[in-house]
């Protein structure tokens, strides 16, 4: 079979001219209807299905180079997604970890804050109860003020009752480091 381009370089009516084929038809082409001849329509014919058949073979030629170039591409991203999911993957571990490593430090803080407030309230409690024995001292401190002082000024007065000096740090617990 002849390739399209050695088809369409045949000329097949310069070889036909003169000839006589037995069809009984002028084998030149009229200059009037510009009607081709049987043999140049069979030629013609063959050289069409013969282009039609190259377009064919063209088309599918091209089908399979745009179904290579497809797959190539998608492969391609298959593998961009793979390397994708693997990234976020490692980062979704690293933030586990931060996460992990945070709940951590959460829960010191807790047992911290736990412990700072129970110190504190150990400390209210005994600061309380100091500042209740302040109050017993310094009542027994007046009482015994009030039993020596009739005696120093003699004139038979009610004692006067003195209270102690204010302190630099105020309060009476204080006041009770001075007795």
């Amino acid at each position: 079979m002849l390739s399209l381009n050695e088809a369409m370089q045949l000329d097949f009516s310069a070889g036909l001219q003169g000839m006589d084929v037995g069809f009984g038809f002028d084998t030149t082409t009229s200059g009037a209807g510009g009607v081709s001849s049987p043999v140049d329509v069979s030629a013609k014919a063959d050289g069409e299905e013969e282009e039609q058949q190259m377009r064919l073979l063209l088309r599918k030629i091209s089908n399979r180079e745009s179904a290579r170039r497809s797959r190539a591409r998608r492969r391609q991203r298959t593998e961009e997604l793979e390397r994708a999911v693997e990234a976020l993957r490692a980062e979704r571990r690293a933030l586990a970890a931060r996460a992990d490593a945070a709940a951590a430090r959460a829960l010191s803080v807790q047992c911290d804050g736990a412990r700072l407030r129970a110190e504190a309230g150990a400390l209210r409690r005994r600061l309380g109860e100091a500042q209740r024995q302040a109050v017993v001292l310094l009542a027994l401190a007046r009482a015994r003020l009030a039993r020596t002082a009739p005696s120093i000024g003699g004139g038979g007065r009610a004692p006067a009752v003195v209270p102690p000096p204010p302190l630099a740090g105020g309060g009476v617990a204080s006041s009770l480091m001075t007795l």
